[in-house]
């Protein structure tokens, strides 16, 4: 079996990463952030429905 130290662990990362990066268009990089960030709002929003949601039923039958 053979064992890759750290540095041939990182050395192998880097080269894919940059392998990758270069294959990636900026205009893909740019579109893929902002539908990150509406991702990450709408499902924060979606969270804070529904507690409050679940608060409000709570309240009600009580």
């Amino acid at each position: 079996m053979m064992y890759f130290d750290s540095s041939q662990r990182i050395g192998a990362f880097s080269g894919m990463a940059l392998i990758v990066m270069m294959q990636i268009e900026s205009g893909e990089v740019l579109k893929t952030i902002v539908l990150a960030g509406l991702g990450g709002i709408s499902s924060y929003l979606f969270t804070l429905a529904v507690k409050f949601l679940l608060i409000r039923f709570r309240k009600k039958f009580k």
